[in-house]
């Protein structure tokens, strides 16, 4: 029997060293995108952090709610770009952070909405416009905004430029890359106030998943590995 054992654990090992790790995602840019020079930062640091312990991945773009979905269920190993819910904790194990970013308020400064603390903004109500399905800072919820909800970041700040919205809430490296790429005529609109939280991204392994335990270790120890070697430092985004 303890041969037997040795023989199953010895393939189980084989097969996820061997086989390509299926992780999925959504069109999130800058941070990962089918279209994206090496599919997005996000990416090509995991890229990265698993040839450094000799792993193939594969990366598989999908509605979001579809990712999250098979991630639960166990037909992914993990999934990328997510910030952490104790929701998604019951069925996701999240591991040490690729990185943080910031999520932030964005106004045009043709129609300036400038304050320093979220309680000091104007008494009356204004018009915020956010993304449908996207999971926001509590701070919002508790403020009397009108909310607009788009279906994308591209539109919320469209609408911001063309003064039907007076604030965008967004994250920042994807409102800068967009402001530079999709939107350079709009150079009015920048952004105000601190930010309104800070977040870690992740990226998540299943907990149905029977080899994603496995390959946490190797993303951990990978990640490690390029933060001794400074080799991070090289993928920052050239946006």
């Amino acid at each position: 029997m303890k041969v037997l054992a040795g023989l199953i654990l010895f393939w189980l090992s084989y097969l996820t060293s061997a086989d390509s790790l299926r992780i999925v995602s959504s069109e999130f840019v800058p941070h990962n995108g089918q279209d994206l020079p090496e599919q997005g930062y996000a990416i090509q640091m995991l890229r990265e952090i698993f040839a450094s312990q000799q792993q193939e991945v594969h990366f598989e773009f999908l509605p979001w709610p579809r990712a999250l979905l098979q991630a639960k269920e166990g037909e992914a190993v993990a999934v990328v770009t997510i910030w952490h819910s104790a929701e998604r904790a019951q069925y996701l194990n999240y591991p040490t952070p690729l990185y943080s970013n910031k999520v932030m308020l964005y106004h045009n400064k043709q129609n300036p909405v400038v304050f320093t603390q979220l309680d000091a903004l104007p008494v009356t109500k204004l018009r915020l416009g956010m993304v449908r399905g996207y999971s926001y800072p509590e701070v919002i919820e508790k403020l009397p905004f009108d909310r607009v909800e788009v279906n994308t970041d591209l539109e919320s700040l469209k609408m911001l430029a063309l003064g039907r919205v007076d604030l965008v809430v967004c994250e920042q490296q994807v409102a800068e890359y967009l402001l530079k790429t999709e939107l350079t005529s709009y150079s009015t609109i920048e952004t105000t106030g601190a930010p309104l939280e800070e977040k870690p991204m992740y990226i998540a392994f299943s907990k149905a998943h029977p080899q994603a335990e496995l390959l946490q270790q190797k993303y951990e120890q990978g990640l490690q590995l390029l933060k001794q070697q400074k080799r991070l430092e090289l993928l920052q985004p050239n946006y």
